[in-house]
């Protein structure tokens, strides 16, 4: 317990990417390196993730908790997962306040995006290889799920469920599952007590529970990455209430983007712009809370049948299109941020330096990227 509560507060502090980095690094840490979860384990987790609300990476980290250690090892994920990003968010949204006209944090701004669209790039490539194999049908259903996301620039749940059904018929006959048997676990029941209680009793006076409350209610609503939770944040929270303007909630969303950990994160940067470190905290329970309830009850389920071929081949299909989708999303990731020739050389460059230099930690290009970015704008 004590080894899986430090790896996830690490990659929480040091995983960069968003969701399809994220998911590449706990398949490389977890099942190819440690051997804590197997393949056919990992992939239906990747699964649970996707089907159930919420963001999909953080989700795959409270599954990799629950199978290995119950709900307490969901709980200890979930918590070292969120609590450095909430500490690396909430200082930057301090600094920001102060600083927000400031040359030297447009230049941050500036260098570290296209660096960061370079290593989700990187990681839809090493995780399409490595999930979709020498299987033509899985690379036809993620290449039509990626023209879709971007031909409608969203996350449609019809599109995992349709391959899903489609994954009934291409891929059960000839599925092979594993089946995973049930960890011991304490009933179900025992998560309200363990969890929402603390969580809400976080939640002080003021603006703050309009703030938990409304990022409850889009972590239970919203299906997708983190890019599909902003775009819903974003119509409530400065269209509909005017808590934000614009061009403070793109620099939110930036601050999401180039921050450790998972992309929703940027809900502690709108929550402490809106109510300080009351609002961060409120805002941060709202949008983690239905993530850990929801996988918690989802995986049991699917440990109970995921041994059947059919169930294999549902899991299967929505699996090769959550590649194809969020290799599409990576694209809308892209769009504002490749702006011009340098940008578009930054990006160019992060993609080709691991042909010349083998080994070097991702933080050192974003590092690199935000050096870059501050000498030519400040």
């Amino acid at each position: 317990m004590a080894e899986l509560t430090r790896y996830f507060f690490v990659l929480g502090a040091t995983g960069f990417g968003g969701p399809v980095a994220l998911a590449n690094i706990m398949r490389r840490d977890l099942v190819d390196e440690r051997g804590w979860i197997d393949e056919a384990a990992f992939e239906r987790g990747l699964a649970v993730a996707t089907t159930c609300p919420g963001p999909m990476a953080y989700q795959l980290g409270v599954y990799c908790g629950y199978v290995t250690h119950g709900i307490g090892g969901a709980l200890a994920a979930a918590l070292a997962f969120a609590i450095a990003p909430f500490a690396i968010v909430v200082a930057a949204a301090a600094l920001y306040q102060r600083f927000a006209g400031a040359r030297v944090l447009q230049g941050l701004f500036y260098g570290i995006g296209p660096i960061v669209v370079a290593l989700i790039l990187r990681a839809s490539w090493t995780l399409g290889r490595k999930t979709l194999r020498r299987d033509v049908a899985a690379w036809c259903v993620a290449v039509v799920a990626c023209g879709v996301t971007v031909a409608l620039q969203r996350e449609l749940i019809v599109l995992f469920l349709a391959a899903g059904v489609l994954g009934i018929v291409a891929f059960a006959p000839r599925a092979k599952p594993v089946p995973l048997p049930p960890p011991v676990l304490p009933p179900p029941s025992s998560l309200r007590s363990l969890a929402l209680p603390p969580l809400i009793a976080l939640v002080p006076s003021g603006l703050a529970p309009a703030l938990f409350w409304f990022f409850l209610k889009t972590g239970f609503l919203v299906f997708g990455s983190g890019l599909v939770i902003v775009s819903f944040v974003k119509s409530y929270v400065v269209d509909q209430y005017h808590w934000l303007d614009d061009r403070t909630f793109v620099d939110a969303v930036a601050i999401g983007l180039i921050s450790p950990g998972p992309v929703v994160i940027t809900a502690t940067f709108v929550g402490y712009v809106i109510a300080g470190f009351t609002g961060a905290l409120a805002a941060t329970a709202g949008i983690f809370l239905p993530s850990i309830v929801l996988t918690v009850a989802a995986t049991p389920l699917l440990l109970r049948y995921g041994g059947r071929p059919r169930v294999a081949g549902f899991v299967r299909g929505v699996t090769v299109a959550v590649v194809g989708v969020l290799a599409g999303t990576t694209y809308l990731v892209g769009r504002p941020v490749i702006v011009d020739a340098v940008s578009a050389l930054l990006l160019v460059g992060a993609l080709a330096a691991p042909l010349l230099v083998k080994r070097v930690p991702d933080q050192a290009y974003v590092v690199a990227g935000a050096a870059i970015g501050v000498a030519l704008r400040h």
